[in-house]
């Protein structure tokens, strides 16, 4: 979460909660507040605690995933589960423990289909 990332950066500048306020203008009891995740904080907020860390955001544009990747990387998964010799994991269970809970699966379902050759 971008909040414990904030308090990570400023403990490894070594900035207190005291000295980042001074070079935001943010009082410090918002920025422990912030830290803590116990606020939904406006952009603006976390741009100047960004600044005040000597960081910045950047736009990345997310590039989707495609079922064939997607497949790949539960396959790779199953390998390093078996090789730790955790068991594989019980996919349909999981996707039942979600829907039960109202969750959409659609995507997972497609992967799954696909990959049992369902489709």
């Amino acid at each position: 979460m971008i909040y414990d990332e904030l308090r990570s950066r400023r403990g490894s500048l070594g900035i207190t909660l005291d000295e980042l306020a001074a070079r935001t203008g943010i009082a410090s009891p918002n920025l422990s507040r912030l830290e803590q995740g116990r606020v939904d904080a406006r952009i603006s907020t976390i741009t100047r605690v960004l600044s005040g860390l000597g960081l910045a955001i950047a736009l990345v544009p997310v590039r989707p995933r495609s079922v064939m990747e997607i497949r790949d990387r539960m396959s790779e998964g199953a390998a390093r589960l078996a090789s730790a010799r955790l068991g594989a994991r019980d996919v349909t269970a999981r996707l039942e423990w979600k829907e039960e809970r109202g969750l959409d699966t659609t995507v997972e379902r497609r992967v799954v289909d696909e990959g049992d050759g369902r489709r």
